[in-house]
């Protein structure tokens, strides 16, 4: 049999490929739709503690972020979008939409200036601390098996989990379907 350089190069593109998808494949946390979120303290970027159970009643997004991280930096504005259209909305089984931003980071001013830079107004940011961004031993991030950012959990009123990953768009699509109309 004679190796060619298209041989090769077909190998190579194979090999390449199944290294990705088992990347994002190992990427995926386990908790899924219907799961129970995990709940979690923390102290946030005021200083208070927070409960993640003290959100109960209201529809949340869990968002695992970092300022290091471009595609989250990207997503960004959609977020801020999201939360200017639903934080006061009238849902039928929640009393609001809130999100909870958990950033993976070792650099502490580093997040706080990514935080004002992008306009992320809402109240509930927190840090779990990592060692790098591939390191996301975190006890959140732990909690929720993360092994890529950006990662996200919509959470309806009793803290269950109705989307994983959601683009922003599907998520402004499910908020605007629990809106009472």
């Amino acid at each position: 049999m004679k190796i060619t350089f298209d041989k090769i190069v077909t190998v190579l593109l194979i090999l390449v490929v199944g290294v990705l998808l088992f990347r994002q494949f190992q990427a995926q946390p386990d908790l899924v739709n219907g799961d129970k979120a995990p709940n979690f303290t923390a102290t946030l970027q005021n200083g208070q503690t927070f409960q993640l159970e003290d959100l109960r009643g209201q529809l949340i997004l869990i968002d695992f972020w970092g300022s290091w991280c471009t595609p989250c930096r990207q997503q960004n504005p959609k977020l801020v979008g999201l939360y200017e259209q639903f934080h006061d909305a009238d849902f039928a089984e929640a009393e609001g939409f809130e999100i909870v931003s958990v950033a993976l980071e070792s650099n502490r001013q580093a997040w706080q200036q990514a935080i004002q830079k992008d306009n992320l107004y809402w109240p509930y940011h927190l840090i779990d601390p990592s060692q790098s961004t591939e390191d996301f031993s975190g006890q959140v991030a732990s909690q929720y098996d993360i092994g890529a950012v950006p990662t996200s959990f919509l959470l309806d009123a009793k803290g269950t989990i109705i989307a994983v990953n959601a683009s922003p768009d599907r998520l402004r699509w499910l908020l605007n379907k629990k809106i009472v109309r």
